[in-house]
Parts: C-alpha cells; sequence; structure tokens
C-alpha cells in the first residue's frame, strides 16, 4: 500500500513537472512575442503623438554645447573663429581613462556582488546546520537587503562618474553628448542590476533564492528611489524655504521699526518746523530764509524718502522666489534608465519569477504619483525640449529583445526542461534545437517589424494631405510671382 503511495506521489510529481515544463516554455515564447509587440506599438503610438504635437519631422538643430571648450581655428566654412578641440584627443582620453575606469567600476561591482552572494550562501548553510536558530528571519534577509542597497548606491556613485567621463570627453553636440552618456550608464546598469540575479539563475540555480532577490530588489529600489527622488528634495527644499520665509519675516520687522522712527522723526521735525516758524514770525527779516532752510530740509529728508519707496508687500515672497529656491530638475536620464532596466527584468526574467511584471506595474503607478509630486510641490518648472522620439534608449530596448531571445534558450537549457520533456535526446541535439529555436525567434523578430509599420496609417494620410497642400501653396506664390513679374515689365515696356 506504501509502494502505491508512494508511486502515485511520484507520478504526480513527474506530470506536474512536465505541465510545469510546458508552461515555462509557452511563457517564453509569449514573452518574446509581448516585448516585440510592445516596442512596435509604442513606436505607433510615439509617432501619433509627435504629429500631434508637430515634432514627427523635426530635425534636430545641432548647436554647440555651452560646456565645450577647445581652441580657436579659423572654419573652412565660415571664415571665422571657432571653437575646436581635436578628436585624437578625445580617443587617447577614451582609451586611457574612460574604458578603465568604467572597467574598474564593473570589476568592483561585480566583486562586491560575489562577496554578498558568497555571504548568503555561508548563512544558508548555517542556517541550515542550525547554528543561527534564533536570527534566523533576520539573518536570512540580511544579506538580500545588503545587497540590494549596494546595487543601489552603486547606481548613484557610477552616474556622477558617467557624467564626468561625458564632458571630459568635450563632445560638440549635444546628441553625441548624450548617446555617450547613455551608453556609458546603461553598461554600468547593466552589471550592477543584473548581475547577482544571473548569476544565481545560471550557476547556483536556486530558483526560490532568486525570486526572494528580486522580489528585495524591487521593494528596496522602489523604498530609497522615492526618498532619493521626493523625500530628501523636499526635506531641503522645505528648509531653503523656512530660511527664505525667517529673512522675510526679519525683513518686515526692520521695515516695521523703521516706519514707527520715520513717524518720531517726522514728529520731531514738525514740531521743530512750529517752533522755526514761531520765531520767523518775531523776526520779520530772517522769515524767508528759515521757512526755506526748514522746508530743504523736510523736503531732503532721506529716511523718510526711502522707507516711501518700501512697502509692506515687498517684503513678502513672491512665486517667483519660492521657486527659485528649490532644486532643479537635471535631466531625464535617470528615469529612463530606470524604465529601460525594469524593461529588462520583465523580459529577461519573467519565466523564472512571474511576479516581475505585477511589481513592475506597481512601480509604475507609484512613480506617477511621484513623478507629479516632484514636478508640481519640489523642484523648479524644468523647460521643454521639443523631440521626435526618446531617442537611443529606443534601440537599447531593441538589442534588450534579441538578448532576451538568447537568454530566455539559455535558462530552458539550464533548467532542464528539453531534457525532462525528451529524456533521450542528446545533449548536442538539445543545444542544436536551441539554437534554432533562437535563430528562428530572431527571424520572427525581424519579420514582424518589417511587417508592421511603424507610423500608422491615419497619420501618414495626414502627412500625405499636408504635403500636398504645402506643394499646392508654393505652385500658386510661383504663379503669383510670375504673374507679377510679368506685370512689371508689361509696365514698364509701356
Amino acid at each position: 500500500m506504501d509502494d502505491y503511495r508512494f508511486r502515485n506521489i511520484l507520478e504526480t510529481s513527474a506530470g506536474q513537472r512536465e505541465l510545469d515544463d510546458k508552461l515555462f516554455v509557452i511563457n517564453a515564447f509569449l514573452n518574446i512575442i509581448w516585448a516585440i509587440g510592445f516596442l512596435i506599438f509604442w513606436r505607433r503610438r510615439q509617432a501619433e503623438l509627435a504629429f500631434k504635437w508637430n515634432t514627427l519631422d523635426m530635425e534636430q538643430i545641432e548647436a554647440t554645447r555651452s560646456a565645450y571648450t577647445g581652441e580657436l581655428r579659423r572654419s573652412s566654412v565660415t571664415h571665422q573663429n571657432e571653437v575646436y578641440y581635436p578628436s585624437w584627443k578625445r580617443l587617447l582620453f577614451r582609451l586611457f581613462v574612460t574604458i578603465p575606469m568604467i572597467g574598474i567600476n564593473i570589476v568592483l561591482v561585480s566583486f562586491l556582488i560575489l562577496l554578498i552572494i558568497r555571504f548568503q550562501s555561508w548563512v544558508d548553510r548555517q542556517l541550515k546546520d542550525g547554528h543561527l536558530p534564533h536570527l534566523m528571519s533576520l539573518t536570512e534577509l540580511f544579506p538580500k537587503i545588503l545587497l540590494a542597497l549596494v546595487t543601489t548606491i552603486f547606481s548613484d556613485v557610477y552616474k556622477s562618474v558617467c557624467r564626468w567621463l561625458t564632458i571630459k570627453e568635450n563632445y560638440r553636440e549635444q546628441q553625441k553628448h548624450d548617446d555617450q552618456m547613455v551608453g556609458k550608464l546603461f553598461a554600468c546598469a547593466c552589471v550592477n542590476s543584473y548581475f547577482s540575479v544571473f548569476y544565481i539563475a545560471l550557476f547556483t540555480h536556486k530558483y526560490i533564492r532568486l525570486s526572494h532577490q528580486l522580489t528585495t530588489i524591487f521593494v528596496i529600489k522602489q523604498f530609497w528611489g522615492n526618498i532619493k527622488e521626493a523625500i530628501i528634495p523636499y526635506i531641503v527644499s522645505n528648509a531653503r524655504l523656512s530660511v527664505l520665509i525667517q529673512m522675510s519675516k526679519k525683513e518686515r520687522a526692520r521695515y516695521a521699526e523703521r516706519k514707527d522712527l520715520n513717524k518720531e522723526l517726522t514728529r520731531i521735525l514738525d514740531e521743530w518746523r512750529n517752533s522755526e516758524l514761531d520765531k520767523a514770525e518775531r523776526q520779520k527779516d530772517s522769515n524767508a530764509y528759515t521757512t526755506k532752510a526748514v522746508d530743504d530740509i523736510l523736503t531732503d529728508n532721506t529716511l523718510n524718502r526711502r522707507c516711501s519707496d518700501i512697502t509692506f508687500e515687498s517684503l513678502s515672497l513672491s512665486q517667483a522666489e519660492i521657486e527659485c529656491s528649490q532644486p532643479k530638475w537635471e535631466d531625464l536620464y535617470e528615469d529612463y534608465l530606470e524604465m529601460v532596466i525594469q524593461f529588462g527584468y520583465i523580459i529577461f526574467l519573467s519565466t523564472l519569477f512571474p511576479l516581475a511584471a505585477f511589481f513592475s506595474l506597481l512601480n509604475n503607478i507609484i512613480e506617477i504619483r511621484t513623478d507629479a509630486f516632484k514636478l508640481c510641490m519640489i523642484y523648479q518648472r524644468p523647460f521643454s525640449q521639443r523631440v521626435k522620439d526618446i531617442g537611443h534608449w529606443q534601440k537599447i530596448m531593441e538589442y534588450m529583445v534579441f538578448a532576451a531571445i538568447i537568454i530566455n534558450c539559455i535558462f530552458c537549457s539550464t533548467r532542464g526542461v528539453f531534457r525532462r520533456l525528451v529524456p533521450d535526446l542528446p545533449f548536442a541535439a538539445e543545444i542544436f534545437i536551441l539554437v534554432c529555436i533562437e535563430h528562428l525567434l530572431i527571424l520572427l523578430c525581424k519579420v514582424i517589424r518589417s511587417t508592421i509599420e511603424y507610423v500608422p496609417y491615419w497619420v501618414r494620410v495626414e502627412k500625405s494631405i499636408m504635403e500636398h497642400r504645402r506643394r499646392e501653396a508654393f505652385k500658386k506664390l510661383e504663379c503669383d510671382a510670375l504673374h507679377l513679374k510679368e506685370n512689371r515689365s508689361h509696365n514698364y515696356n509701356e
């Protein structure tokens, strides 16, 4: 009886595992299809918004960056002196400064992450052996929280390093400067964000631990991100505003004291003037002189004139002064990077951790309200910049989709999905099948991207109508100019 029950349990477990493997493959395939469709329909929506805001066909005017430095050299085009920075200096700086510093940063982050992962393994062994029974819940979570904090803190460090390196490379156009900044940020962020989870998934194969680690990363990053982006600037902004309010109160108190002093001086001068007038009546010969002297003193009352120029309302803080005390919104690098890294968590790891999509949705809902709070309450109102797309980030996400195809195929191999579905399949045949599937998915991605237009049909129709009207208007102007020229020549001949 016991053998029968044991065999029944094994058969049920094997059937459940086979169902899990099939669902894993289906989930990976649907995940890739979703990523491809998301980017395509995002570009279509982007084209609609760009057409609505009249930026679809806008050409970027590559003005010289204000921070661009160099030596003056006479331009062969404009024949004027222009700032010139040799490209070989930039190349040398990239070879001997940028690449080594980025490499050191990546190696250092990887080393720290490996140390924390090893520490987590040691803690797990100690808990399993019963050496840490009383601190089980706290000790088990400590390495995960430490890893999430290290990756979050290093994200701020390498952002400052990448910004300094890009400034030192000294690019003339803002677009090239932004592209180089984006490339450096993404290279460091990939190692910082994905190294630990890929190491756990590919080398340790502890998928429960992976789910715990991803949950901790999502929670800690969201918590720390809100503190760094909203709470700390809010406290700093309120502190600056309170200082300005205190200064305004002090100025108001001084203004009130000056007004009281001015009233007292005016009363004394009035009494003195009356006494002088009484004396002038007694001394008729000095009447004109005394009256003139008193009037000069009263009209030349500097304190009275100053107090009349200053009003009580001018000492209160205006809206412009309040907004000047608020911090500036620097750039959108960090906001874009956060969304791209989150996109990578979904397409890379949602097959191993299906809750990644849910946590990302929750993060986006909170992020929308946080950004609205920052723009309305904390930061200065940023200047808008008209662009037609999201720039280099679009290409990065497209490359991430191709990487996700390869990574999901690798996960199918490391989890032993094909070996359980087809037990007699040789390892070489399994690799060959995975490579074929990977190439077919990449081909499918290419076909879908080439089949679906990035610009919607109605936008293309509206553009054609506008182009037709523009040409007709241009032809009409040419005809009017030609008729005007003929009339002038006819009148001249007459």
